[in-house]
């Protein structure tokens, strides 16, 4: 009886240790098994996130149908990455295909609703059917996530603008330009907003610290020379349009300005110069030179009115 107790034990001992490595082994399986999910997980996400680079070259590139299918591919490897489908979306706004971008725009947002940068794409797509207001509306959510990005409020001043909410979209331009002192389109822009309200030295102002910023533009330095010569300030327009015509010799629509300030000036010799120079318009320029002399005419009266 004895020896047979003796032998079950060890028969005890031995299972139970059989049964320890056995637990040991499922777990260590389990382990194994976890760690292989995890890094398919990362191979996955980096897979995709790689996909979507890619797609972002072929867009510089202009290869938009290819961008287009490496975009899909991400976003079917990760369904609820809002970024994949803003990427998407934005691509098929360059083909056109403007309800198959807004469906990913608005994914993405449900997505993920603190994504700013669909809900900026997303109405940038109601402008282009003039919904102003749902525009307003998404550009003002992307602004309370992200109220620090300059390019978030300009977006929103101008929309302001649009629906003729002038104060408030000088209030988001001055913020713009507040988060981007450096940038001269935002000064260039919020100059124009001030001369469009008729504050004429707040205009010259803006805009001669969009020159200094960028002094190589002529485009800012001619609508400078048109806010200058509005308030009087024709040594300031003649200085501008010059250095215009310096950058862009051949630039006719800038000779025609450059006479107009001279004449103000009363320098006829030198406009009757400046003029034959030029030689005849064409229809767009024609254009060009007619919307600046109205901006001019409105600066001129908008100042004569403030003294």
């Amino acid at each position: 009886m004895a020896g047979q107790d003796e032998h079950k034990v060890e028969l005890d001992v031995g299972d139970s240790i059989d049964q320890e490595r056995l637990v040991r082994h499922n777990e260590r399986i389990r382990t194994e098994d976890e760690q292989r999910r995890h890094a398919d997980m990362e191979l996955q996400a980096h897979t995709a996130y790689l996909r979507m680079r890619l797609g972002d070259f072929y867009v510089r590139s202009g290869k938009i149908t290819r961008a287009i299918a490496e975009y899909k591919r991400a976003v079917k490897m990760d369904q609820k990455n809002g970024i994949f489908r803003t990427r998407l979306g934005d691509s098929y706004v360059l083909r056109d295909m403007v309800q198959q971008a807004m469906d990913q725009y608005r994914k993405a947002i449900q997505s993920d609703p603190e994504l700013s940068d669909p809900r900026v794409s997303l109405g940038d797509v109601y402008l282009r059917f003039g919904m102003n207001a749902e525009a307003l509306a998404q550009y003002r959510v992307a602004v309370n996530l992200e109220p620090t990005r300059a390019y978030y409020r300009f977006k929103l001043a101008c929309t302001c603008a649009a629906v003729g909410d002038m104060e408030e979209g000088k209030r988001q331009m001055r913020a713009a330009v507040s988060l981007a002192p450096t940038d001269a389109f935002y000064r260039f822009r919020l100059g124009d907003l001030y001369r469009r309200t008729g504050q004429v030295e707040e205009a010259v102002a803006e805009m001669s610290e969009a020159t200094q910023l960028a002094p190589y533009d002529g485009y800012y330095l001619v609508r400078y020379g048109v806010v200058s010569l509005g308030a009087g300030r024709i040594i300031e327009a003649i200085d501008a349009f010059r250095s215009a015509l310096e950058l862009e010799p051949h630039n006719r629509c800038y000779r025609v300005l450059l006479a107009d300030a001279y004449s103000e000036a009363g320098l006829a010799e030198e406009a009757a110069g400046m003029l034959t120079a030029a030689g005849p318009l064409d229809s767009y320029e024609m254009q060009f030179v007619g919307r600046r002399r109205l901006e001019m005419n409105r600066a001129e009266n908008d100042a004569a009115g403030a003294v």
